[in-house]
């Protein structure tokens, strides 16, 4: 009778009371917070009760009340309160900036037709706040404003700037009951600028962005705040945005979980306990807690809610390797150009053979010379093919020749090559201006006088 006892009353525990609760019962205990530790003091002293009524028949009631108890705390510190969570994307930028990895930064200029200090001072706070915030994204090289090489210029202006002061007399009484006046003074600045970032290749706008805002400052006349700083207040909130206006970034949109609607309150109870533990943060708990409450009960709040949270740790991971990706695409149109003009020529020559590279009169003389360079240093760095020094003197020579002639002919070339011992002379040059600009490169082989390739591209 005895071991039918103990049998019968393990039947009767794992009918009346599902794993998952033990399981939530360990994960509360695991995870210690001041919504959890409401929780665990109920868990502690019902356990305890149904640990000492396991040979009796009131053990039936223990369960139930546990779980009535767990609810009523859940209920409590859930009541009013919807739970939701963040389903994340990425945000692409205001201004298009894709196209540029190196920016240069001009300074504001006052267009408010307001001269004073303060104007002075407003200025280069602007151009202060912003090369601050853009070197803080991590996406562009900052060169100097006469950097022939950058992408792009951010300029900006400070386009309305209005400080307003009053006063007002506020009658009062001293502890005495005898009435004065005591003087408030008033100050109002608003300000309104805007910045634009400009393609170095069409000197266009790609967008441009406008901001205004005001901030007052009250009190005794000690206490007022200057123009100067109410003025740097606004540029501190305005351009909190800055970097969402130049850069992509990661934000979030909050998606609500269903409650439970059934009447069935042990289902409810397990549905608001899981809830709980999303509001704590552990998705993977949670998905799997309502994968167990649809597997026993069927409740599609359940199942939608087990979806949800896998969609928001899909769209965290999704978010994070697109912007990534975005940040990793650091090249502008001269690296790209490089990049372009590198695959074309491991494209159409053997691997390992020797080349020169030589530089011909162009429009842009010292975007020409950055190409080159980095070309070269490419090359190197790859090992596919192999590169004649530039520092090379009858390489100088006839670079030199051609700035000073403007041609030289195939023969001459061919005895360059012969003289350096290469297989292929590489000569390249910039045509054209701004938006019609292209590198343009022609191979010549030096075995056979004959020029074996001829291309260009956008820079």
């Amino acid at each position: 009778m005895k071991s039918s006892y103990k049998r019968k009353e393990k039947n009767e525990k794992s009918k009346s009371v599902s794993p998952s609760v033990y399981r939530l019962k360990d994960y509360l205990t695991r995870n210690k917070s001041p919504e959890n530790n409401g929780f665990m003091k109920f868990f502690s002293k019902l356990f305890g009760n149904l640990n000492r009524n396991r040979r009796s028949s009131n053990r039936r009631f223990a369960v139930p009340l546990l779980i009535a108890a767990i609810g009523q705390v859940i209920m409590l510190s859930l009541a009013g309160c919807a739970t939701s969570v963040p389903i994340k994307s990425v945000r692409l930028p205001t201004i298009d900036t894709s196209s540029i990895q190196r920016l240069a930064i001009k300074p504001f200029e006052n267009k408010s037709g307001v001269r004073s200090a303060d104007s002075v001072q407003i200025t280069w706070y602007l151009t202060e706040t912003a090369e601050r915030l853009i070197k803080n994204t991590g996406k562009f090289t900052i060169v100097a404003p006469t950097d022939p090489n950058a992408d792009g210029v951010l300029i900006g202006e400070m386009r309305n700037i209005v400080s307003k002061d009053s006063l007002e007399r506020i009658e009062k009484k001293d502890k005495n009951g005898n009435s004065y006046f005591e003087v408030i003074y008033n100050r109002e600045v608003y300000l309104e600028f805007s910045y634009s970032v400009i393609s170095s290749r069409t000197d266009m706008p790609i967008g441009t962005v406008y901001k205004q805002g005001s901030k007052t400052s009250s009190g005794l006349a000690v206490n007022v705040a200057d123009t100067l700083t109410l003025a740097k207040s606004i540029v501190d909130s305005q351009m909190g945005s800055l970097a969402q206006d130049l850069v992509p970034t990661i934000i979030s949109a909050n998606r609500q979980l269903i409650n439970e609607t059934s009447k069935d309150k042990e289902l409810k109870q397990r549905m608001n306990a899981t809830l709980a533990i999303v509001r704590n943060g552990n998705y993977e708990e949670a998905i799997r807690q309502f994968d167990e409450i649809y597997g026993e009960y069927g409740s599609l709040a359940a199942r939608t809610n087990a979806a949800i949270l896998r969609e928001s740790i899909a769209s965290d991971s999704a978010a994070r390797a697109e912007l990534n990706r975005l940040f990793n695409d650091t090249n502008g149109l001269a690296d790209k150009a490089v990049i372009n003009a590198i695959d074309r020529l491991n494209s159409k020559l053997p691997s390992g053979a020797n080349i020169m590279i030589m530089k011909t009169n162009s429009t842009e003389r010292n975007m020409l010379d950055y190409v080159v360079n980095q070309m070269t240093k490419s090359i190197v760095q790859t090992g596919k093919l192999r590169i004649v020094d530039r520092s090379n003197q009858a390489l100088v020579n006839a670079e030199l020749q051609y700035q000073l002639s403007g041609n030289v002919d195939d023969n001459s070339m061919v005895s360059i090559g012969h003289q350096l011992g290469v297989q292929y002379i590489v000569i390249c040059w910039i045509s054209g201006e701004k938006s019609l600009r292209r590198l343009n490169q022609k191979v010549l082989n030096i075995e056979t006088s004959q020029i074996t390739d001829q291309s260009d591209f956008e820079i």
